[in-house]
């Protein structure tokens, strides 16, 4: 069997049609300390046709629930489908205005998806998903938000 690839954090991607949102993800990223890369998306057809063609996949995923188009969840299930996700080295967190409990549910139930963040991102929230991506092996961890 192959070693467990070493997780890191160099690449987030961060699908949202706010741009708001965006912006102030970006902030806290900043002052949380986040030094890698940070690729955004404002639609999550848009990302799924860069993530086709990408030669590398990221190591962390905040995929917006509701986005007009293609939902977070479409995203994901399109991912799942196509073979990209889960793929060992990538996680997801979900990124929603919304504390639905059916919502946080469903995101807890695709694989990869490590956690569920309500918006706006805090670093606090942060500092949760990274230890959860770096320490979270090949399968899901404990997703409590």
């Amino acid at each position: 069997m192959a070693e467990a690839q070493e997780r890191r954090l160099d690449h987030i991607v961060l699908i949202d049609d706010e741009e708001d949102c965006n912006f102030v993800t970006k902030l806290v990223l900043q002052r949380s300390g986040y030094k890698g890369k940070l690729t955004c998306f404002t639609s999550a057809r848009a990302a799924l046709d860069h993530l086709e063609q990408a030669k590398e996949a990221p190591d962390l995923y905040f995929v917006d629930i509701n986005m007009p188009g293609m939902t977070g969840f479409e995203f994901m299930e399109q991912c799942i489908e196509q073979g990209s996700l889960p793929n060992g080295r990538s996680s997801v967190v979900m990124f929603s205005s919304s504390n639905r409990p059916c919502d946080m549910e469903r995101a807890r139930s695709l694989p990869g998806v490590i956690g569920y963040v309500e918006k706006a991102l805090t670093p606090e929230a942060f500092e949760e998903v990274k230890y959860k991506h770096l320490h979270a092996g090949n399968g899901n961890l404990d997703n409590t938000p």
